[in-house]
């Protein structure tokens, strides 16, 4: 409880200033709109839907406040505030499975969504698709284990430790699904940072363990990946 007031808090003061000082961008020094809207017409075509894999990670920017200071603290060029895993719950529709707080869903923590619902969600041209650098096998079983935690009902981790297994948010459900496929930690990078608990976009964007399999941001991604 006193980590949520503590939070709670954090998010408030940060309010204040913003609704005073505005928000910038940490790269360009640009100001930031902070009432972006999703569109929910905004779809992956036909042809980008067919090149999608079960066990692809999915990147988008959300709308509304939280997902701008979400946004504001990456330390790359893009526009991203949530994460999702891509699977087929059936033979013909796409889903992804991630993990929402209860103030932002009717569900909380790990559930299921309609592809098309999930980028109607979205900010318009912020949707990134990646794919880790391994065996279609094992990327099946990154479904796989996806499934398995959406069958568990784990809730949403508002603490934001990665070291608490019961409670996961967004890049955590990630961070687990991969640690159960893979046996060890994918992204230990995160313990050279000051922020070791916490799992940042970026991790995805390492072109030495992931592939870019469709990007709507255009030069803002490649610029990161190009290195």
């Amino acid at each position: 409880m006193l980590k949520r007031v503590k939070i709670l808090t954090g998010f408030l003061t940060l309010s204040f200033f913003v609704s005073v000082y505005g928000m910038y961008d940490l790269i360009t020094g640009r100001k930031i709109p902070l009432e972006i809207k999703a569109n929910p017409n905004y779809r992956l075509t036909k042809e980008e839907k067919l090149m999608l894999e079960e066990g692809d990670i999915i990147l988008r920017r959300g709308e509304g406040f939280v997902s701008s200071v979400i946004n504001n603290l990456n330390e790359a060029d893009y526009q991203i505030s949530h994460c999702a895993i891509l699977v087929k719950m059936d033979s013909v529709s796409w889903n992804v499975i991630h993990t929402v707080s209860s103030e932002l869903s009717n569900i909380d923590g790990v559930q299921t969504e309609r592809l098309d619902r999930f980028t109607g969600e979205s900010v318009e041209n912020t949707i990134v698709v990646l794919r880790f650098k391994a065996d279609k096998e094992k990327r099946n079983a990154i479904a796989d284990r996806a499934r398995y935690y959406l069958t568990r009902k784990i809730g949403f981790d508002n603490s934001f430790d990665i070291a608490d297994t019961t409670k996961f948010y967004c890049t955590e459900l990630v961070y687990r699904v991969f640690l159960d496929v893979f046996g060890y930690d994918v992204f230990e990078e995160r313990h050279q940072t000051n922020h070791p608990n916490y799992l940042t976009f970026d991790v995805f964007l390492d072109r030495k363990k992931f592939d870019i399999i469709i990007n709507h941001q255009g030069d803002n991604v490649l610029k990161y990946l190009k290195n």
